[in-house]
């Protein structure tokens, strides 16, 4: 299984980036082709009792390789990952996109 995790600081308005998140950015990622599984993760502490500096992490589940090249290569991806920018920019959140494999 291919995967791509996002990692999202905790965002300058939390309102502005929550509202986005869940009214246009989430639906945009469930039409990324292929998709099997998006796993919403919010943050609410780590283990030495400081404010944590991620907000969400984000988990998109593809198949095999070639469902997850075809995913990234599509407008669909393209589109969510230029709304990424945009929001995150808006409402001063940062993120990291990372690539994994599920053994």
């Amino acid at each position: 299984m291919h995967k791509l995790l996002v990692t999202y600081t905790r965002p300058r308005d939390v309102d502005a980036f929550e509202k986005h998140f869940g009214e246009v950015h989430a639906p945009m990622v469930r039409r990324i082709p292929g998709l099997k599984k998006l796993v919403i993760n919010r943050i609410t502490g780590n283990s030495i009792g400081t404010d944590p500096s991620l907000y969400l992490i984000v988990g998109l589940q593809f198949g095999p390789r070639e469902d997850f090249d075809a995913a990234m290569a599509s407008e669909e991806n393209a589109a969510a990952g230029q709304d990424a920018v945009e929001f995150c920019r808006a409402t001063g959140s940062r993120f990291e996109v990372l690539i994994a494999h599920e053994d």
